[in-house]
């Protein structure tokens, strides 16, 4: 609480609240202990100094990451600080080293993304923002360092998040510590996570304040080996409430599993003999059965489906669910008295049924169940006696069997998912994460409660106790004396639980041993024994119930069901009954135990038994370094938004969070970093802010601490520590200071003002006089002014007036003359118009009687020339359909080829079958050319038929001439024909003798073939040339003819539209005669006979105009159809041309096997050859080239014979090589430096293997000794010189192996719609592309040559990646300092530290990247890498100083600051300068990366943040900031030097809105950037930035050309 004498008038406080728990306010008034306060709320509050606390009035808007640094350590500011926090979506704060999470309800993403994994990796504590990443990689850290075992203590009450949090926990440990495992093998996280369903299943159950809350504690342990990479993980459970399947409490529910059988599908439901859970005693006890927003049918599928996945199969799973319905089915069977005195039996037929129905889901005896619920065996030493049960016996018996069962089921459950992890024994290391419910206090709180309210004592002690430690080491590292701090306990609360043998479970065990006690005997027996203890209470108004005083706060528990629930006996009659189950599942839970077999009946503590568990628990934590998370629950309705204060800060006081604070207070709450201190009291001694005095930062706290007279603080190393109160004197003191300073600085303002008012009213008077005067001085200047314009303007009217009758006499004299003489001309020029009308229509009647006469003859002269047009153009027609019937030719050409075929076959017995399909594929082939010929026959005769019908006149002309050509093309046709089987036998005897001279000479038989293969080949290429080409020129002249047609046809209609024109002069004409000849009566103009005339010949020329459109028209559609069907000529040619040389190539194939089996007769011992040649050639054909295709390789006959030529002649060159080989290796191996700006070795080393032939050769071991070059030159990858040389290297190879290397059988095949000339053309444009260069040939490569291509670009980027990483490892350590000058420059006006002495100024880190990035450029400009590298890896360095700036702005709150911004803006100025200084060509757009710190920082700097509104944030400030890192800059934000606000609040709740909006549509996404590390450039784009011409002028390397092996270099 406050010292009554830091209270003064003005000062700010909080006062408890009955509605929010603490609400803060202004004092008004004093007196004595009594104080007046203003709240916040509107509320006047009268309060004792006692009962307020003091409130930071420098508390930032948006919280602290840590409560320790909170100046005032106390409830209300720590409720504050987390609502503030909330608010802006700051769900974890810390507390020291403890965590404290708030549940949003609202999913969170980008919390929780990989890289924001990669962000909290290695960081140290508190550097950046509280997270459970931050905890989890804490205790991974301890653990790999320290080599001790750590745990996670999650706690909270239900729906606080504990699951939650355990799973981000596991996800971040599985990130550190996962290894590479199989694509379908699971992850040790995934198995844990997959685990869950069926642990909530049979362990989560409705309570009062959760419809999922867990029952049970789990501990996770995830175990590590030597490496710290997870080995395994196990799942220890503890303290199920095994009461609950027997008892339950309403609103409540039992196990969750229950209700999910009850709604399994019919067929399943009918095999357990289940129904509806309201008939089920063990389920009706509450009248709860279903959950809001749940289906249990569909749980229940989604539970078996974990199953599954965990590993349990569906006889296992049988067995679990009979278990769970026998457990049901128990809980019906009621007892009555029995025929013997003190025996139970069933009650009814009801109770027999659910007894039989739990007998058969057991598998067990009907008869033995039922005498194990209602007999007991007594055993002596001499006998055993049976005894009968009453019927609250044999209930109880029931349900102890039920819960012996469910709870062995549990186990079973657990184990079962331990062997599914796979657990490792030999782990030494383990990390562990604890999720346990947390302290309950309900209404009616009963033994459950004081069971899980008894763990949270204990696992407060041990939190108590790790927290006091903590505050020790704090203690000890700053040197301070806290030896007489005193440490809070809550040991005598756990004494009256569980001491022996005078503690709580102590009493209610010893109650539960005699049959007669009572809740009333047990509850008086409480009383008299702890009347005394002051943790122990009892109610006024009950005679059962008793009350703790927990740590967090009183609860009163009912005693009426404790002896009921803490009984559990061990019936030996269970256990051998369940044992001897038909069952195997069921026997298995109940294996025998040897020890209990002659014992009888025995009780069993559940409360004994919790206190074990529980205390072997607290021996695992212990051997282990913990760390703490509390979660907590902002409101009970689940909902987003909502912080309900008194909720919160019970869950705080549950959690201990309230008790950490306690023990913070009992030492020293508030602690000050110098820096800080010195920020915030500096005003108690201004002299330490002179610089004459030169005080440090320690010697200036001192001051200020001597000159406040305080006691009992103490001085750290770095930090101040205050005790208790203390803060609040300093803040009175400061308050003081303040007050008085704002008493003078209000005097010396109204002053000022007084003054700033005077001087106005002086200068207003002044200018007021001045005013008056000008005005008076204006009237009079405006008087005589008027007086002199009255003079002017009477002169003025007495001159217009005389003017103006002058001027009246003159016009009218001027008229009269005018109209005399206008009369006069017109009727001399009306005679002139009628004499020259008369002359115009004479001109104009001869000139048409002329014009007729003319267009009579040109009709007849363009009618002669269509008819003889026409007439050529069916000629040509014809002789076009005549040259698509040569495709017959080819037919029957082929044909022969096909017999030629079958000759050969014939010969070739061993190919008997391939020759029969190949006959038979001909044969088909053969048939349907044969049916495509009629085709075209028929269409020519149905063609011929229409233009018959067309032009009757020229029919019989026509078909005359078509025979004729007809004959003509079967003449030739026959020649041809004729000399195509004189060129077969010439063919078929070559071959003859070519058989016949095979075993003389095998070269000189294959030269033969080859010259006279191709001598065939050149001879049928040019017929075809020959044939295309008088084709292409009659196509052409038909396109002459019919663009000539085209001109005509223009010119007729440009006549006919003159025509038509003068025709519209002349009527136009006659019109305007017509009008004028009422005028002239005299001379009449009108001639209806000649109008006539004209107007007959106009409609003439229209009907001939018209014709000649239709005939032009006519001539069009037909050329269109005579291209068409040309075309299609042309196309049925170059298919049937296809054909002739997949023939021509099947016939070589056969060939090429004649000479494969001569060379087998002279070879035997070769016949294993063909089979690895054909594995080779497969090998090869499939060899995968670049982006993934394959080249088909030819395999002709020609190819292979030159292919086995080369493999000779390449086989003896390689074996002349490999001196000349390790020469070159050696040389290139060295630095040969840079000839015309080229690496003079990847020159080199292109012309040697060009040289050698190595790209041709199938078999060649020179590739892989360069790659070991390249790969032992990688070995220094710190040289960044060395890098670039050889990335310099090899991009020039790759460069020169892209452009000349081609894949073998790489035949492009031309496009569809190219002609045969466009062809030709492209090709020897490309060749002689190729000549002009004269420094690069087109090689055929073979799959080594290829493979070699392949890794020289896997090494272009792999040498770029090195080159990349390695300037941003340079840069990382500069960037970080600039990340950290925010921390070291605040306390620039004072010393520098001795921890500071190391660091830069600030200007010199921005220098020192400025260097490294010059140092960088110079390095590969000195290497002449190619310009598209060097601009991507400055790209993507930019990109990495943007990511690290602008994520240390979102993770840093010091760095989001008005002082930071100014400080990276100048530093990218600097950036700026220098990419404008650089050469566009290597810098690219590497500035354009920063966009996202430039306008965050922008954002930073700018003034008046509050009056700017959303969309000119959002797309004029930082148009490429998402909302997520808008709201974060805005909420982080700081104004250091000026103290200026944030944007306004309702830009804050619209950026939230957004975010919602945007978490709801896509899922959400991380705020933070991620570094791009991958390959932005392709191969082509190398190809692009080099030219061929520039390597015409390399030379080679110099020690190579004077070696005489080497001396094809020279040339």
């Amino acid at each position: 609480m406050v010292a009554p004498s830091s209270i003064l008038v003005g000062s700010h406080v909080w006062v408890e609240d009955p509605d929010v728990a603490w609400i803060d306010g202004e004092v008004k008034e004093v007196k004595g202990e009594e104080i007046t306060v203003d709240s916040t709320s509107g509320k006047t509050i009268v309060a004792k100094t006692s009962n307020v606390y003091p409130k930071d009035p420098e508390f930032p808007s948006c919280g602290v990451d840590d409560m320790t640094r909170l100046a005032y350590l106390h409830e209300p500011g720590v409720l504050q600080n987390l609502k503030c926090r909330y608010d802006i979506n700051e769900i974890y704060t810390y507390t020291g080293n403890i965590l404290i999470a708030v549940n949003p309800f609202r999913r969170l993403p980008h919390l929780y993304s990989s890289h924001m994994m990669e962000q909290y990796k290695g960081a140290a504590f508190g550097e950046l923002s509280p997270h459970p990443f931050a905890v989890a990689d804490a205790s991974y850290r301890h653990m790999i360092n320290e080599g001790i075992s750590q745990s996670i203590l999650v706690s909270g009450e239900s729906g606080a998040g504990k699951t939650e949090s355990t799973k981000m926990l596991m996800r971040y440990l599985a990130y550190m510590g996962g290894r590479v495992s199989k694509a379908e093998e699971r992850s040790v996280e995934q198995k844990v996570l997959e685990s869950n369903p069926v642990l909530e299943a049979f362990g989560n159950a409705k309570t009062v304040r959760n419809n999922n809350s867990s029952r049970f504690g789990k501990f996770v342990e995830i175990q590590f080996d030597p490496r710290g990479q997870i080995s395994g993980a196990a799942i220890r459970t503890y303290l199920l409430e095994r009461s609950r399947v027997c008892q339950v409490s309403d609103p409540e529910r039992n196990y969750h599993c229950f209700y999910m059988l009850c709604a399994a599908p019919p067929e399943e439901a009918e095999k357990y003999k289940l129904g509806n859970p309201r008939t089920f005693h063990y389920l009706n006890q509450s009248n709860c059965y279903e959950l809001d927003g749940v289906d249990s049918s569909k749980e229940y599928l989604l539970t078996k489906r974990a199953m599954d996945v965990v590993g349990i199969s569906q006889g296992e799973q049988d067995g679990i669910f009979r278990v769970v319905a026998a457990i049901l089915h128990l809980g019906n069977i009621e007892f009555k008295k029995g025929q013997e005195i003190d025996s139970a039996e069933p009650k009814d037929d009801k109770s027999r049924f659910h007894l039989k129905t739990a007998a058969e889901l057991l598998m067990c005896n009907e008869k033995a169940l039922e005498d194990s619920l209602c007999k007991r065996v007594m055993v002596t030493r001499d006998e055993s006696i049976t005894k009968s049960l009453d019927p609250v016996s044999a209930a109880l018996s029931r349900d102890a069997l039920a819960k012996i069962v469910y709870s062995k089921l549990f186990d079973w459950l657990v184990d079962k998912i331990n062997v599914s992890i796979s657990q490792d024994p030999e782990s030494k290391s383990l990390i562990g994460v604890l999720d346990i419910y947390g302290f309950e206090s309900f209404k009616t709180n009963s033994f459950e409660q004081f069971c899980i309210n008894l763990t949270n004592e204990k696992l407060q002690q041990h939190f108590n106790q790790h927290v006091f430690k903590m505050e020790q080491e704090e203690y000890k590292k700053e040197e301070i004396d806290w030896s007489y701090i005193e440490f809070i306990d809550n040991q005598d609360i756990l004494d009256l639980i569980e001491k022996k043998p005078g503690g709580i479970i102590a009493l209610l065990d010893e109650a539960c041993m005699f049959p007669r006690s009572t809740h009333e005997t047990f509850a008086q027996k409480l009383y008299q024994t702890f009347k005394d203890n002051k943790r122990f209470s009892k109610p006024k108004l009950s005679r059962t119930d008793f009350t703790i005083c927990h740590y967090a706060g009183d609860v009163t528990y009912q005693t009426e069901l404790f002896l009921d629930k803490n009984k559990d006996y061990v019936v030996s009659e269970h256990q051998a009954l369940l044992n001897a189950s038909e069952c195997s599942f069921v026997s298995s839970l109940f294996p025998p135990s040897p020890e209990e077999s002659s014992k009888t009946t025995k009780f069993s503590s559940i409360g004994s038994s919790f206190k074990q568990q529980l205390q072997a628990l607290l021996e695992t934590l212990s051997a282990t370094e913990p760390h703490y998370i509390r979660c907590v629950k902002p409101n009970n309705a689940l909902k987003p938004g909502i912080f309900e204060n008194q909720n919160v800060l019970q869950q705080l006081r549950c959690g201990g969070v309230m008790e950490a604070i306690r023990i913070s207070c009992a030492g020293f709450p508030s602690r000050k970093s110098f820096r800080e201190f010195v920020a915030r009291f500096s005003l108690l001694a201004p002299e330490v802010l002179s610089k004459r005095n030169n005080y440090t930062e320690v010697t200036a706290s001192k001051k200020i601490l001597e000159k406040s007279k305080l006691s009992g603080y103490q001085i750290g190393k770095t930090k101040v520590f205050l005790r208790a109160g203390q803060m609040a004197e300093l803040d009175a003191l400061r308050t003081e200071i303040l007050g008085r300073s704002a008493s003078l600085i209000q005097r010396k303002v109204r002053t000022y003002l007084c003054r700033k008012r005077f001087i106005l009213l002086r200068l207003s008077a002044i200018q007021i006089q001045a005013l008056c005067r000008g005005q008076v001085a204006r009237h009079q200047y405006e008087e005589m002014r008027r007086e002199a314009a009255a003079l002017n303007i009477q002169k003025h009217l007495r001159k217009f007036l005389a003017r103006k009758a002058y001027k009246n006499l003159y016009f009218s004299a001027v008229s009269i003359q005018t109209g005399m003489r206008g009369m006069i001309a017109r009727s001399e020029l009306l005679s002139r118009k009628q004499t020259r009308a008369a002359t115009v229509i004479q001109s104009h009647c001869r000139r048409f009687l002329a014009n007729r006469r003319y267009l009579r003859l040109k009709k007849a002269a363009i009618t002669t020339q269509c008819a003889w047009r026409a007439r050529v153009a069916r000629k040509e027609l014809r002789k076009l359909r005549m040259a698509a019937r040569e495709t017959g030719a080819l037919q029957e050409a082929k044909t022969k080829l096909e017999k030629e075929v079958e000759e050969l076959t014939w010969r070739l017995q061993l190919e008997k079958r391939t020759r029969v399909d190949l006959e038979e594929s001909k044969k088909q082939e053969s048939a349907r050319f044969e049916s495509t010929l009629q085709k075209m026959q028929l269409e020519f005769e149905e063609s011929k038929k229409k233009e018959s019908a067309r032009f009757e006149s020229t029919t019989q002309k026509m078909q005359l001439e078509f025979e004729e050509s007809k004959k003509q093309e079967r003449a030739r046709f026959e020649s041809t024909l004729h000399r195509k089987e004189l060129q077969f036998q010439q063919l078929q005897f070559e071959l003859q003798k070519l058989q016949l001279e095979f075993e003389e000479s095998k070269k000189q038989e294959r030269e033969t073939l080859e010259s006279t293969l191709h001598k065939k080949e050149l001879e049928f290429q040019e017929s075809k040339k020959q044939e295309r080409a008088t084709f292409e020129s009659t196509l052409y002249k038909k396109e002459l003819e019919f663009q000539e047609l085209q001109v005509e046809f223009q010119k007729m209609q440009l006549e006919l539209e003159e025509t038509k024109e003068l025709l519209i002069k002349e009527r136009e004409a006659a019109k305007k005669i017509a009008e004028q000849v009422p005028a002239v009566q005299e001379i009449p103009v009108i001639d209806d006979e000649l109008v006539n005339k004209l107007t007959a010949e106009n409609e003439q020329l229209k009907a001939l105009g018209s014709s000649l459109e239709q005939k032009i028209n006519e001539t069009e559609r037909k050329y269109e159809e005579t291209n068409k069907l040309s075309e299609e000529r042309l196309k049925q040619g170059l298919e049937a041309e296809s054909k002739i040389v997949e023939l021509k190539t099947e016939m070589q194939r056969l060939k090429k096997k004649i000479l494969d089996m001569g060379a087998e007769d002279q070879k035997p011992q070769q016949q294993a050859m063909p089979s690895a040649l054909s594995t080779n050639m497969s090998e090869v054909t499939s060899a995968p080239l670049e982006n993934g295709h394959h080249a088909q390789l030819s395999s002709g006959p020609s190819t292979r014979l030159g292919r086995e030529d080369s493999k000779l002649r390449r086989s003896q060159t390689e074996k002349q090589q490999p001196e000349s080989v390790d020469d070159l290796l050696k040389c290139v191996a060295q630095n040969l430096g840079f000839s015309q700006e080229k690496p003079v070795a990847a020159f080199t080393i292109y012309k040697c293997l060009l040289h050698w032939k190595s790209f041709e050769a199938e078999k060649t071991s020179v590739f892989d000794r360069l790659i070991e070059v390249m790969g032992s030159a990688l070995e220094d990858q710190d040289n960044n010189d060395h890098m670039a040389y050889w990335l310099s290297n090899t991009s020039s190879l790759l460069f020169l192996l892209q452009r000349s290397l081609k894949a073998s059988g790489s035949m492009q095949k031309p496009p569809a719609g190219a002609s045969f000339f466009a062809r030709m053309t492209k090709s020897f444009r490309s060749s002689s592309a190729n000549l002009q260069a004269g420094v690069l040939s087109q090689v055929e490569a073979k799959y080594p040559a290829l493979l070699f291509k392949q890794q020289l670009s896997a090494y272009v980027e792999k040498i770029y990646g090195i080159i990349r990483d390695n300037l941003k490892k340079n840069l990382s350590p500069l960037i970080s300092g600039c990340i950290q000058v925010p921390r070291i420059s605040k306390g620039a006006a004072f010393q520098k530290c001795e921890g500071l002495q190391g660091y830069h100024s600030p200007a010199g880190l921005w220098q020192s990247i400025i260097e490294c990035l010059n140092k960088m450029m110079g390095t590969l400009k000195d290497n002449f890498v190619p310009p598209i590298l060097v601009q991507n890896i400055f790209t993507q360095t930019f990109a990495y100083i943007n990511v690290q700036l602008f994520n240390s702005l979102l993770l840093r709150r010091e760095c989001c600051t008005f002082s930071n911004g100014e400080y990276v803006k100048s530093g990218l100025a600097e950036l700026e300068l220098w990419c404008a200084e650089a050469d566009v060509e290597y810098v690219g757009p590497s500035w354009d990366e920063l966009k996202h710190t430039r306008q965050a920082v922008g954002f930073l700097v700018i003034n008046q943040k509050s009056k700017i509104s959303f969309d000119e944030i959002s797309k004029d400030l930082c148009s490429a900031l998402s909302v997520q890192q808008l709201y974060r800059v805005c909420t982080l934000y700081r104004d250091d030097n000026y103290n200026t606000q944030s944007v306004s609040p309702d830009v804050l709740a619209h950026m939230k809105e957004l975010m919602s909006d945007d978490t709801e549509d896509d899922g959400g996404s991380s705020f933070l950037l991620e570094d791009d590390i991958s390959i932005p450039f392709t191969m082509e784009d190398i190809s692009n930035c080099h030219q061929v011409k520039e390597f015409a002028s390399v030379r080679p390397a110099e020690e190579l050309m004077t070696d005489p092996a080497f001396q094809f270099l020279q040339d």
